[in-house]
C-alpha cells in the first residue's frame, strides 16, 4: 500500500485532504502530516513515504526549496503539487523538478481521486518491476555466490578446473599476491552443549564462525573465507612472500580463535598449513593445515596450531600394546556395554596422551578401526558394523575427527554397536529350555539324570519346567529319558555282542534287574528275547 505525507501550511486544508483520502476507501495510507518544508524533510526521514502532496506557498521553506531538497536526498519519492491560480509559474517549476502532477486549489474530490488512482497504479507496477528486479539480482547474488563457493573449495582440494579458475574475477575473488597459507577451523564441539546444538541448525555455527574469521582477516590481510562443512571452514589468506610471515598468520588465528570465543559462546580449534607458492599449491597447504587441526586430539582445543611435519615417534610407542587388543577382545567376549565403553575410552585416550605427532594420531586411529573390523568379520558382524557403507568410509569418518572426546564417543558407539550384534547372532542361535534340555538329554542319557539337575541347565524351577517339557513334547521328563536309554538298548542289543549287563550300564540303568524290568515293561519282550529275535 503506498504511503501518503501531506505538507501545507492550513490546518484546516490538511484535515480536509486527509479525510478525502480516507473516504476514497482505498489503500492509501496517510502517515502524517507537515506544516512547511522544514517540518516535512524530518518527517520524509523518519517515515520514508512513497508520495508527498505539498503545497507551494509555505513559510520557512516552500514547495520549490522542498523539492530541491527532496531530489537530491529522497530521489525515489513522488511529489504531487497543489497552488492557486496565481501559483502557475511555481508549478511549473514543480514539474520541471519531477512532480507528478499538479492539482489546483481549491481541490476537487474527483480531481483528486482520479491523480491518486492514476498514481498508484503506476506505483505498482514499479513495485512489480523493482520485484522481479530485486528477485533477479538476488538470484544472480546467490548464484554468484554458489559459485565462488565452489571454485574455492575446488581450489584447496585441488579438484578446481583451469576454465573455472577463468572465473575467480566474475565472482569477486582477487589475489594481488604471490603466496597462500590454507587455515582450517573446526568446531569444538564441546564448547557448544548438547540441547543448544541440538536445537541448531549445524550450518549456523559455520556461517558464524566465517564472519567472525572473515572479519579478523580483512583487518590485517588479504583473503577469503568460505565453509566446507556445517562446523569446518577453510581461510585461504593470500600474501607476499616475507621471512615471519607463518608467525604472523598464527597470531591472525590465534586473533581468530579470540574473537569466535569473546562474541559467539563458542570455541574453535585452527590447523595453520605451510606457505604455497602459487595456486598449484594450495592444496598442500589445505592438507597441511588439516593435519595440524589433529594436534587438538593430544593438546586440546581453542588453539591454533602451525603445521610442523611429522615427527618421529619411537617404535615402541607406534604399535598399540598388545594387552590392549587382548584386553578389548576379552571385554567384547564379556559383553558387557559399560566395562567396553571404560576400555575403549582407556585405550584412545592413551593413544592421544602418548603421541606427539598428530599424523601417529590418525594412523593408530585407522589401525583400532581396522582392528575392530576384523574382529567383527571373525564374528560374521561385519555387515551390521558397516551399517550399509565401505570400510574407507569408516575410515574417512575417523580420519575428519580432530577432538579426543569425539574420537573416544565414536570407538564406543562403533564396539557399543558390534557388542549388540554379536548378542542378538547369540541369541537367534541359542536353543530355547526345552531344546537345550533335549540336547542335554541326547548327550547325557548314560549318566544320572534328573529333573532337578536339568532344570538348573536352563535356570528354571522343576515345577515349571516339568510343565513345559510336557507341553512341548508331549511325555514326561523321566518318561523321555526312559525312552532314549529304551532305544539306544535297543541299538546295542541287535547290532553289537556286548553283554546285557554292560548295556545295561552304559544306557543308564541303574542295574540289570532295573534294565530287564522297564525293556520289558516297554517292549513286551526280555532284553534277551528282543536279541534273539533280531538274530533269528
Amino acid at each position: 500500500m503506498p504511503k501518503l505525507l501531506i505538507v501545507d501550511d492550513e490546518t484546516i486544508f490538511r484535515k480536509g485532504v486527509r479525510h478525502m483520502i480516507a473516504e476514497m476507501n482505498s489503500d492509501w495510507i496517510v502517515v502524517d502530516e507537515a506544516r512547511d518544508g522544514l517540518e516535512a524533510i524530518e518527517k520524509v526521514e523518519f517515515h520514508r513515504p512513497d508520495f508527498i502532496i505539498t503545497d507551494i506557498r509555505m513559510p520557512r521553506m516552500d514547495g520549490i526549496q522542498f523539492q530541491y531538497v527532496l531530489k537530491e536526498r529522497y530521489p525515489l519519492v513522488r511529489c504531487i503539487v497543489m497552488s492557486g491560480f496565481s501559483d502557475f509559474e511555481y508549478a511549473r517549476q514543480s514539474l520541471k523538478l519531477g512532480a507528478k502532477d499538479y492539482l489546483m486549489k481549491p481541490l476537487e474530490r474527483e480531481e483528486l481521486y482520479r491523480t491518486l488512482w492514476k498514481l498508484k497504479e503506476e506505483w505498482l507496477a514499479d513495485q512489480g518491476k523493482q520485484l522481479i528486479a530485486n528477485r533477479e539480482k538476488e538470484e544472480d547474488r546467490q548464484t554468484r555466490a554458489q559459485l565462488r563457493q565452489h571454485i574455492l573449495t575446488g581450489l584447496v582440494l585441488g579438484t578446481v578446473k583451469p576454465e573455472e579458475l577463468e572465473l575467480l574475477h566474475h565472482v569477486g575473488v582477487l589475489f594481488p599476491h604471490s603466496s597462500f597459507t590454507c587455515c582450517v577451523a573446526q568446531l569444538d564441539r564441546d564448547s557448544v552443549d548438547d540441547e543448544r546444538y541440538a536445537r541448531s541448525d549445524p550450518s549456523l555455527f559455520g556461517l558464524h564462525m566465517c564472519q567472525f574469521m572473515q572479519e579478523t582477516i580483512d583487518e590485517e590481510m588479504h583473503g577469503f573465507v568460505f565453509a566446507v562443512a556445517d562446523a569446518k571452514v577453510v581461510a585461504l589468506i593470500n600474501h607476499e612472500h616475507e621471512h615471519h610471515v607463518r608467525d604472523r598468520i598464527l597470531r591472525l588465528a590465534q586473533a581468530m580463535c579470540a574473537r569466535i570465543r569473546a562474541f559467539s559462546r563458542m570455541t574453535v580449534t585452527i590447523g595453520v598449513g605451510g606457505e604455497a607458492s602459487g595456486l598449484e599449491s594450495v592444496p598442500e597447504s589445505y592438507k597441511e593445515a588439516e593435519t595440524a587441526l589433529f594436534t587438538r586430539l593430544i593438546s586440546g582445543g581453542d588453539k591454533a596450531y602451525l603445521y610442523r611435519g611429522a615427527a618421529k615417534q619411537a617404535h615402541a610407542d607406534q604399535e598399540s600394546d598388545s594387552a590392549d587388543w587382548g584386553l578389548l577382545e576379552d571385554t567384547l567376549r564379556e559383553g558387557k556395554a559399560e566395562r567396553l565403553r571404560q576400555v575403549v575410552g582407556m585405550m584412545v585416550g592413551r593413544l592421544c596422551d602418548r603421541a606427539r605427532d598428530p599424523e601417529y594420531v590418525r594412523e593408530q586411529a585407522c589401525k583400532l578401526l581396522l582392528h575392530i573390523y576384523e574382529l567383527a568379520v571373525e564374528r560374521d558382524a561385519a555387515h551390521e558394523l558397516l551399517r550399509g557403507k565401505e570400510i574407507k568410509d569408516l575410515v574417512n569418518e575417523v580420519c575428519s575427527i580432530t577432538s579426543r572426546n569425539e574420537l573416544i564417543a565414536y570407538f564406543q558407539h562403533l564396539v557399543e554397536a558390534l557388542n549388540r550384534t554379536i548378542g542378538l547372532k547369540k541369541t537367534a542361535a541359542a536353543p530355547g529350555p526345552i531344546e537345550a534340555v533335549l540336547q542335554y538329554v541326547n548327550e547325557h542319557y548314560a549318566e544320572p539324570i534328573t529333573l532337578s539337575k536339568a532344570a538348573e541347565k536352563v535356570y528354571l524351577s522343576p515345577t515349571y519346567l516339568s510343565t513345559l517339557f510336557k507341553a512341548r513334547t508331549g511325555k514326561s521328563f523321566i518318561g523321555y529319558v526312559t525312552e532314549k536309554r529304551i532305544e539306544e538298548a535297543k541299538k546295542r542289543l541287535i547290532y553289537t555282542d556286548e553283554k546285557i549287563v554292560s548295556i545295561a550300564d552304559s544306557c543308564g540303568f541303574e542295574n540289570i534287574r532295573h534294565f530287564n524290568r522297564v525293556f520289558k515293561a516297554a517292549t513286551g519282550l526280555t532284553p534277551k528275547q528282543f536279541r534273539d529275535l533280531g538274530d533269528a
